[in-house]
């Protein structure tokens, strides 16, 4: 029961401040409302992306779900990067 509450408690953690990243770059407001956003959807998406983690039998399908949408957020966030560096 352990090692599947860890593997959500910190999969739903990282997948949360990933996604909150790519909405923090792609949302034209001021810092204070980004700020707040942040806060409400990323408290939001954290509980909901623990939960259903914690859904799976055993912490392996739930570390290997996590990955996955962790990969994609990272790849978005690196694309969102990218294309918002100065040259």
């Amino acid at each position: 029961m352990w090692p599947k509450t860890i593997t959500a408690f910190l999969g739903g953690l990282l997948l949360s401040v990933s996604m909150m990243l790519s909405l923090y770059l792609l949302i034209p407001l001021a810092i204070d409302i980004k700020l707040l956003i942040g806060l409400l959807a990323g408290f939001s998406i954290w509980v909901a992306a623990m939960v259903y983690f914690y859904s799976f039998n055993n912490p392996k399908t739930s570390a290997l779900r996590c990955g996955k949408f962790l990969l994609l957020s990272v790849a978005i966030n690196s694309l969102l990067f990218w294309y918002q560096s100065p040259l």
